[in-house]
């Protein structure tokens, strides 16, 4: 009879506490920036709505993991110093900076380390998972609320004039050539700096080779606009020679590199993690004037 006794007094105060808390809704981006400091500043982000019914009042923490689809904890509340909350009638709207405190976060291996290098979470299918627990001894207080989120990778510009071995104009060109890019997509949070980068193919060298090796003859930041007017003034005036002094094209390669700011480089899904794009090159003609006959 005591043991009777005991259930049931241990099941009315679950029933009490889980009648007093409920988790009405979670609402989370379904893709996210990749960088977890920028969740906060939209509310939208993420939108946590929970009501407190009855008269009892006590006080809770927030417990979130964040978790790949399969069911890994990759991110979770560090509860011992996460922020308290005194659960009311009524309610409570939170938001990413109450939902996910990056302060008291803790996340493991490489996300870990990944976090640590450059804010952002790779580009994966992960899922948020929500739950109020007690103060004292972190006992569930509510219903666990998931949702599924996308981290997806940037994709870098790509090079559209001049394009890949486009041979342009040499009278033209010595006064403006015209450099064409698609923009980052998705569209960044941010708006975005893009550096242009040109760089003269020397004597046996292949492009990406004056690309790795070269200095670059302009060095542009271009901020917010996919295009850029260059005047070379007098840079291309003299063709390359062979060995015979036959005259030859002069050849260039060029490049974008991307900024979500003046220091953070877009450097998910580029190739060494340099946010620069696939280079192009091009080559100057042979002014007519010396043209061979």
């Amino acid at each position: 009879m005591k043991k009777i006794l005991i259930l049931l007094v241990l099941t009315f105060q679950l029933f009490s506490v889980e009648s007093n808390a409920q988790v009405i809704n979670l609402v989370v981006s379904s893709t996210p920036p990749a960088t977890l400091s920028t969740w906060s500043f939209k509310k939208q982000t993420v939108v946590f709505l929970v009501t407190g019914s009855g008269a009892i009042q006590m006080q809770y923490k927030i417990k979130t993991e964040i978790q790949l689809t399969d069911g890994t904890v990759i991110g979770k509340t560090d509860l011992t110093r996460s922020k308290s909350y005194m659960l009311t009638a009524g309610n409570t709207v939170y938001n990413a900076e109450d939902v996910l405190p990056l302060e008291n976060m803790i996340f493991s291996g490489s996300y870990k380390n990944n976090l640590n290098k450059s804010g952002k979470l790779p580009s994966e299918t992960y899922q948020i998972c929500v739950q109020l627990v007690s103060e004292v001894d972190y006992a569930p207080i509510s219903n666990v609320t998931c949702k599924i989120f996308n981290i997806i990778a940037p994709q870098l510009p790509m090079l559209m004039k001049p394009y890949n071995e486009q041979v342009l104009d040499a009278e033209q060109s010595k006064s403006q050539i015209t450099f064409k890019w698609t923009p980052i997509i998705p569209t960044p949070q941010s708006v975005p700096t893009y550096k242009i980068l040109v760089f003269e193919v020397l004597q046996d060298q292949t492009p990406m080779q004056a690309v790795r090796s070269n200095m670059p003859i302009l060095n542009q930041d271009v901020i917010g606009t996919t295009q850029y007017i260059w005047m070379p003034q007098g840079i291309l005036n003299q063709n390359p020679s062979d060995e015979n002094g036959d005259i030859k094209p002069k050849k260039l390669v060029w490049t974008i590199q991307s900024f979500e700011s003046q220091e953070q480089l877009f450097s998910e899904g580029s190739l060494n993690s340099d946010a620069v794009s696939e280079p192009a090159w091009f080559s100057i003609a042979i002014p007519k004037i010396i043209e061979k006959k």
